[in-house]
């Protein structure tokens, strides 16, 4: 693996390549909000072979640069991965999202149609067509209203409420303890603090973007849908919802995978299902 960080208007994104380019089409892997590029460690070695697989620390997360002044809403995000993938040499890829980056995925994939071959949605959040349901979960929701306040507080304070409202999104609670130390150590700190601020408030301005790629027919490429059985993050009601949505917004050409004893985390706590999931995909 080789990193780097690539400049995107003044601002600077994390991003390394596993596996070998290969005759494959390249996969990219987009991680969701509090997270890193870490969350797809144990997925990386059960991908399909002879692919160039393309990871990235959004803006704001992991070794990539606080945000400053850039935009840390859905757009913004996807604007930042389109324009990494133009300066990496990507012209069509698989793209694979997770929570938040499902729907930066998405949104690639109305944008650009023809730089996206095949949409891999992985526990989706912010991504639905009724504007009641583009929000994040309660906890994260409460959070962000204290935004003010968290900025004039000591960094550990609110790396701490994060903690504490993103534990219930893994089925196993002690390894999810373990992993949310390992994603929130960046934002322990001043410019941490106020990178994970300006993501919590950015989500409130997300909604307005969070239905426009679940237009019929909107979609030109197969999607694949994970859901977690027990995901906390993704009610039932809404989960339906956005299946019905991406069905006519794909075409018709969606699978539907739902996984058990499996909350919201499905990169850490289903490796094994998502990778024989994707790689069906790719062949599709």
């Amino acid at each position: 693996m080789r990193g780097e960080f690539v400049d995107l208007g003044g601002v600077r994104v994390y991003c390394y390549a596993f596996g070998s380019r290969g005759a494959g089409e390249p996969i990219v892997l987009v991680h969701g909000a509090f997270t890193s590029s870490h969350l797809w460690q144990d997925l990386l070695p059960r991908l399909p072979k002879g692919h160039r697989v393309l990871v990235l620390d959004l803006l704001g997360h992991g070794r990539s640069d606080p945000p400053r002044h850039a935009s840390m809403t859905l757009a913004g995000h996807a604007d930042r991965l389109a324009a990494l993938l133009d300066v990496m040499g990507v012209r069509a890829s698989t793209l694979v999202g997770h929570g938040f980056g499902a729907a930066i995925a998405a949104r690639v994939a109305l944008l650009h149609p023809t730089r996206v071959t095949r949409l891999a949605l992985v526990n989706p959040t912010l991504l639905t067509p009724d504007a009641r349901d583009a929000r994040v979960s309660r906890r994260i929701a409460r959070l962000a209203a204290l935004a003010p306040v968290w900025r004039r507080l000591a960094p550990e304070w609110l790396a701490s409420a994060l903690h504490g409202a993103l534990l219930p999104a893994y089925a196993q609670k002690t390894s999810g303890a373990h992993s949310l130390d390992l994603y929130l150590k960046s934002f322990r700190t001043r410019e941490g603090r106020d990178a994970a601020c300006a993501q919590l408030v950015a989500f409130r301005h997300s909604r307005a973007d969070a239905g426009a790629p679940l237009a019929p027919g909107a979609i030109s490429c197969p999607v694949t849908l994970a859901l977690g059985v027990s995901d906390p993050m993704l009610p039932e009601a809404v989960a339906a919802r956005l299946e019905r949505a991406l069905l006519q917004a794909a075409g018709g050409r969606l699978v539907v995978q739902r996984l058990s004893g499996v909350a919201h985390v499905a990169p850490e706590e289903a490796p094994d299902r998502l990778g024989t999931m994707i790689a069906e995909l790719m062949t599709q």
